[in-house]
């Protein structure tokens, strides 16, 4: 009876005397600073202790941290806290502090993020924030706020907001179903019930202006970190920048985003600006818009990708993405009706399809900005590649039908296996890495084709209707090269290899043969009578790559009619052309100069020029025999053919064809041509 009077007694005087101990025991577990009353006195500080710990303050007020400590991190008015015996016993162990309820009058916080990982909101050093304990040392089940601000500056996310918002019952919070994002079901609530959270956001994003609201149907469970809680109607909306954010759903938890599901549309500038503050690593792109469901649960997320356009492309998908092990983990499969190349191009360092190429200093073509290699070491990934369609732009007349391979990114290297890839009647597969551990990334490529069919892939101009293509036959051949860099430009520029090809079965235009040679009066007969297709005995390459330097071994084309050679080099370090093309005829022809022609300049702007020594040693002599008579200055231009360049291709092509079909194995063995 003494103790029951002696308790009754605590309880009217609202334990006056707890005060100060339990300031010690909240400020010795959350290792920050706690004051029940912000004015240091005990007015209008009021403990009960019936069916477990009630405090009631005027003011409550959590310190920041030690390296922030001249802000606190919360201020509160108006405060009723609520805990369990249970749960101060399990903090007594060891356990994370968990509030049964906190309601407040006004509430401020001051969130910050410090690009070290340090934050305000990890309470205690021994704080470990795992799922279920989102805010490390502090689990709130129920927070009601009538009035509250909260200032966020997060560092690893570029991010520098104010938040207003109100979280209580009895708050009206209608909604249209034109804010419903378009792949939400005819069942999703177009209406919020009579309670729950209402919060409205400003600020900037990774230098974009920031405006976002969260409507919710209760205000229950909201921090509670935990799996048992109720599921409550949400509905958010953000806006940055050129990306725009629409979520319909349920969550159970708010800070661990425990519970989450439902349909969501996102757009924006690209895929790897929607990745970063994600954690993901993905492709640098053309603008995109996805829409599909989202489903979270401890540490796996999953979405259900029903629509992704990027650019031309259409796609959709499947994916789960594992926060558990130390890389989180990203599985799935990636499938669609067409990919266009082009919409990858800002992932090798082009501009989008949709802007202009900004230009490169020296008149450079080939993409020189950098790779993001740290994010390929941010995460691990298992990707399936399953495309109906790949649109390889405006130079190829068909496109890839299908395409699968796998995608695997494991400890910074990046994979593309097993392709396995069909167009123009042929074949093309292979094995593409970039090792981006180091700084510099390491790269290798090893593609090989078959059976290309060259006039149904390349996209030829026709002169006229019915005209014969420029180029015809089957294409086949192999690359294998290796290098180093930062971006496509220092690749290549480094780029060590071979890369073979072979030309079968195939035609090309008389006229280009003929004025590739300037064989005027061969010329001026197809243009007259039509230009004719000319059969293509061998056409073959044997490319010497060695730190970007493209040296042709062997380089020729073999007609009925002529034999183009060519020689030379080419730099993709400094992209100079320096290329010889000779054409060496096998008929008679009365007005031909027969001098080569060389292609200087760059790759961005190649320059065409004649040889001139020997188109002098044949237009000199014709201008002084046509002071004699006009008609003796056609005999230096007579171009008799020879037998010699002739046994040449015949040894060369033979050479190189058998080489092909050892490389090349008997399911992609060229026919052997009638040389």
């Amino acid at each position: 009876m003494l103790l029951a009077g002696l308790f009754t007694i605590g309880e009217l005087m609202a334990w006056p005397w707890l005060a100060e101990p339990l300031e010690q025991r909240l400020s010795q577990r959350l290792q920050r600073e706690v004051k029940l009353n912000a004015n240091g006195t005990r007015q209008g500080l009021r403990i009960h202790l019936l069916g477990g710990v009630r405090v009631e303050s005027d003011h409550l007020w959590v310190a920041g941290p030690s390296w922030n400590a001249e802000r606190p991190t919360l201020r509160a008015s108006g405060v009723q806290m609520s805990l369990r015996y249970s749960d101060l016993w399990a903090l007594r162990q060891g356990a994370p502090l968990r509030i049964k309820s906190l309601v407040a009058e006004q509430l401020n916080a001051a969130l910050e993020r410090r690009a070290d990982g340090r934050a305000s909101w990890d309470f205690g050093t021994d704080a470990d924030p795992v799922a279920g304990q989102p805010m490390g040392g502090l689990v709130l089940e129920r927070l009601e706020v009538k009035r509250g601000e909260i200032g966020v500056l997060d560092d690893p996310l570029a991010l520098d907001a104010f938040i207003s918002f109100a979280l209580l019952d009895g708050v009206a919070m209608p909604a249209t179903a034109a804010s419903a994002p378009a792949s939400a079901p005819a069942s999703a609530p177009t209406t919020m019930p009579s309670q729950g959270l209402q919060a409205r956001a400003s600020g900037r994003y990774r230098g974009n202006p920031l405006t976002a609201s969260l409507q919710s149907s209760a205000p229950l469970a909201w921090i509670s970190g935990g799996d048992d809680g109720p599921s409550i109607d949400v509905r958010l909306q953000a806006h940055s920048g050129q990306a725009r954010l629409s979520f319909v759903g349920q969550l159970r938890d708010l800070l661990g985003l425990q519970g989450l599901r439902g349909h969501y549309v996102i757009d924006g500038a690209s895929l790897a600006a929607l990745g970063k503050p994600l954690g993901l690593t993905l492709p640098t792109t053309a603008r995109f818009r996805a829409q599909g469901r989202l489903v979270h649960e401890q540490t796996r997320w999953t979405t259900e990708l029903t629509r992704l356009t990027v650019g031309q492309s259409d796609l959709h998908g499947s994916f789960v993405y594992d926060t558990r092990p130390a890389r989180p983990l990203l599985t799935g499969q990636l499938a669609g009706k067409n990919l266009a190349i082009q919409d990858l191009g800002p992932a090798v360092g082009l501009a989008p399809a949709d802007a202009a190429e900004p230009p490169r200093a020296g008149g450079k073509l080939l993409p020189d900005r950098r790779f993001d290699l740290p994010a390929l070491r941010t995460m691990d990934a298992d990707i399936a590649v399953k495309l109906d369609r790949v649109s390889l732009g405006a130079a190829f007349a068909e496109a890839i039908v299908p395409l699968n391979a796998r995608l695997l990114l494991s400890d910074g290297v990046l994979t593309l296996q097993d392709i396995a890839a069909r167009t123009a009647k042929g074949s093309i597969g292979g094995r593409l890495m970039l090792d981006g551990r180091a700084d510099i990334a390491l790269w290798q490529a090893a593609l090989q084709w078959s059976g290309l069919t060259l006039e149904q892939w390349i996209r030829q101009p026709r002169s006229a209707a019915g005209a014969p293509p420029f180029v015809s036959g089957r294409l086949g051949g192999r690359l294998k090269l290796d290098g180093t860099g930062r971006s496509s430009a220092e690749m290549l520029a480094s780029a060590s290899g071979n890369a073979l090809v072979y030309w079968t079965e195939g035609s090309l235009s008389h006229l280009i043969v003929e004025q590739a040679g300037i064989d005027l009066a061969q010329t001026l007969g197809v243009l007259i009578r039509g230009d004719r297709p000319l059969p293509v005995s061998c056409g073959a390459a044997d490319l010497r790559l060695t730190k970007g330097q493209v040296v042709p071994k062997v380089m020729l084309v073999d007609t009925s009619d002529s034999t183009i050679w060519v020689d030379g080099s080419m730099s993709l370090a400094t992209e100079q052309l320096a290329l010889r093309l000779r054409v060496s005829p096998k008929d008679f022809s009365p007005l031909t100069l027969r001098t080569p022609v060389l292609v200087g300049g760059t790759l961005a702007e190649p320059k065409l020029s004649l040889e001139s020594g020997p188109l002098m040693r044949k237009l000199l002599p014709a201008a002084l025999l046509a002071l004699i008579n006009p008609l003796a200055a056609i005999l230096p231009l007579l171009d008799q053919g020879g037998d010699e360049d002739s046994k040449k291709t015949v040894a060369a092509c033979q050479a190189l064809m058998q080489r092909a079909a050892r490389v090349a194995g008997p399911s992609t063995r060229p026919t052997k041509p009638a040389l």
